[in-house]
């Protein structure tokens, strides 16, 4: 991780493409790998936003690895 940049509007974070991968990973692991009793309490957010979030970390590390490719 690199930079952190904090807005009233939200939050950027830089990452290498080994720690997105490594995020996008663990996102999976808690969205579709373990049963989490209370979801919602234990993670802060609904099952739903986490699969939402993780769609969006799995299209950055295609456009990453689209981006690597490239080069």
């Amino acid at each position: 991780m690199r930079n952190i940049e904090i807005k009233p509007d939200g939050v950027t974070v830089d990452l290498t493409q080994h720690e997105l991968y490594m995020l996008k990973n663990a996102m999976n692991e808690v969205v579709n790998g373990i049963r989490i009793r209370g979801f919602k309490a234990r993670m802060g957010t609904t099952r739903r936003e986490a699969d939402i979030l993780l769609d969006q970390l799995f299209n950055a590390v295609q456009a990453s690895r689209a981006s690597a490719a490239t080069e």
